[in-house]
């Protein structure tokens, strides 16, 4: 598959994308997709766009999306909202799955 796609996962503090980020780098592993999640609050969001190729927001963020969109924008960085049923069961390969299509890679399960 080549190589290592980096997913940033935002929310407000970065507390409950904690949770989420693990859950979707042991799906990562368990099914063999070249991806590293990393969970971050919306305050460090900006200094990790250089270094990042997928962005998912959680929905609590949600309202910071317009101005999100245009930073990803500058450095052609997929971004969108983590779907809501996913986050809301913590379901990691759901949000992993999401992730790969919004790089426009094939996936699996």
């Amino acid at each position: 598959m080549g190589r290592t796609i980096r997913l940033l996962l935002v929310c407000s503090w970065g507390a409950s994308s904690g949770v989420l980020c693990r859950k979707i780098n042991e799906a990562a592993q368990d099914k063999g997709v070249p991806l590293v999640a990393e969970a971050v609050g919306i305050h460090e969001c900006q200094a990790k766009l250089p270094l990042v190729d997928v962005i998912l927001l959680e929905p609590q963020i949600g309202h910071h999306k317009r101005d999100l969109q245009k930073k990803a924008d500058a450095h052609a960085i997929p971004l969108a909202m983590v779907n809501p049923v996913a986050f809301a069961t913590m379901n990691g390969e759901k949000v992993l799955e999401q992730a790969m299509a919004l790089a426009s890679i094939p996936f699996s399960s």
